[in-house]
């Protein structure tokens, strides 16, 4: 074999190699895996963007990371785009996990937005648990309307689309929330309550 094809088979190897020691696929999920060269970007940087990344860290020997797998996977196809979900091998990369003060395996990692502190996620492993809190720290902008505001709204802003949400709910949707932040500049994102307007 020529030599460029060598190197190609060797690439290739070691890409194979490195992979069967990551517990997530990334070719088939938006999960990102981490390691002491993209965590600073992908995680750290991101928190001064209002992006909320949520970091597994694991051994592929900690005896529950395998059977955590599939609610992370669920968790990332259900709310992709939302939120930033990783992984993180701390049997190959111990120096970057015992750096993020990290010492029991598997654990879960919040990382926020700006000024909030990272913290550890000790809820239930559910996908239903698991966004209930992250939710808790997606900003809202969207605005209630009832009976004292609702015709300034209407008419405030003529050239900028609005978006209403008619809901019995107390809070905003997670998509709302997250919406509003993303597109607060070009649109305007407000929750009706029908009971409280008597439109039921």
């Amino acid at each position: 074999l020529e030599l460029p094809f060598l190197l190609l088979f060797f690439v290739m190897g070691l890409s194979l190699a490195h992979n069967q020691n990551e517990l997530y696929d990334s070719t088939t999920s938006a999960i990102i895996n981490l390691n002491p060269m993209n965590f600073q970007t992908q995680i750290t940087n991101n928190r001064a963007k209002n992006i909320i990344s949520f970091v597994h860290f694991y051994k592929m020997d900690d005896g529950k990371s395998k059977d955590y797998k599939n609610v992370i996977v669920e968790l990332d196809k259900e709310y992709e785009g939302m939120f930033k979900i990783a992984g993180i091998n701390c049997k190959e990369f111990r120096d970057l996990c015992e750096k993020q003060e990290v010492k029991e395996y598997p654990s879960f990692m919040l990382y926020p937005p700006l000024p909030a502190p990272i913290m550890k996620y000790e809820g239930k492993i559910t996908a239903k648990h698991i966004i209930s809190y992250l939710g808790k720290f997606v900003g809202n902008k969207a605005v209630e309307l009832n009976n004292n505001n609702i015709d300034s709204f209407l008419s405030e802003h003529p050239n900028l689309p609005k978006m209403l949400l008619f809901t019995d709910k107390k809070t905003s949707h997670l998509i709302i929330k997250r919406l509003s932040n993303h597109f607060d500049v070009r649109y305007l994102y407000n929750i009706i309550n029908r009971k409280k307007l008597n439109l039921v």
